[in-house]
């Protein structure tokens, strides 16, 4: 068997040229502390400035809070999974299983809430009540679906869509579990259409946001 050829002197010498140190990544919950740490911000401060809504009596303590504390907590698996999924060889096999995942949560939240309040609104109104949560829900989400899109570009991601729609849902739920505190309509036609809107939203402007930018940065 004869010797593999050397590369070309040229070539090692492009080459070492090109490197230098790097700092290794963190762990990816490590990662993604920042983002932790503003999605307990938007969901303490959402009550604490707009006020609670005025069926909360009727809802309880589980399908208010307790139900809003579940979605939190899937808001923040998403933003994690998305610093992991950017890291090649650390994909997660059921990355698109959490995005059915989040809509599915959205539904049964809806639903279980439609169930214990009849809050509803004028036919006349529901589009003053559909633009005030949409955009107030996803201006909310927007920062921090940029700093987790900013965090995962820091990586390689393989599939950027894929890092972005988890960003960007896991953006929408913690967004939307902070402002359904507020909002004082449970009619599964607003939720849905407004609040569903806004997470769906995130989640497809995080896969262009992070697709756009990673093909610019290549």
């Amino acid at each position: 068997m004869s010797a593999p050829e050397m590369p070309p002197a040229a070539l090692r010498e492009a080459v070492l040229r090109d490197l230098r140190p790097v700092q290794p990544l963190r762990a990816p919950f490590l990662r993604a502390v920042p983002l932790f740490l503003l999605a307990v911000l938007s969901i303490a401060l959402q009550p604490a400035l707009l006020g609670v809504r005025g069926d909360a009596s009727a809802l309880g303590v589980f399908l208010l809070w307790g139900l809003s504390a579940g979605q939190w907590l899937l808001g923040c698996l998403l933003l994690a999974a998305a610093l992991r999924e950017a890291v090649p060889g650390r994909s997660l096999p059921l990355a698109r299983s959490l995005l059915v995942l989040a809509v599915l949560l959205v539904v049964l939240v809806t639903t279980l809430t439609a169930f214990a309040s009849a809050t509803t609104y004028a036919p006349r109104h529901f589009r003053f009540f559909w633009m005030a949560c949409f955009a107030g829900s996803t201006l909310i989400g927007a920062p921090l679906l940029g700093l987790a899109v900013w965090l995962a570009l820091r990586a390689y991601p393989l599939r950027p869509s894929l890092v972005g729609a988890l960003a960007g849902l896991g953006a929408g739920l913690v967004s939307d579990a902070g402002w359904r505190t507020f909002c004082h309509i449970a009619d599964p036609r607003h939720v849905l259409s407004a609040h569903g809107a806004a997470v769906a939203a995130l989640g497809a402007g995080g896969a262009l946001l992070a697709t756009f930018l990673w093909r610019r940065r290549r």
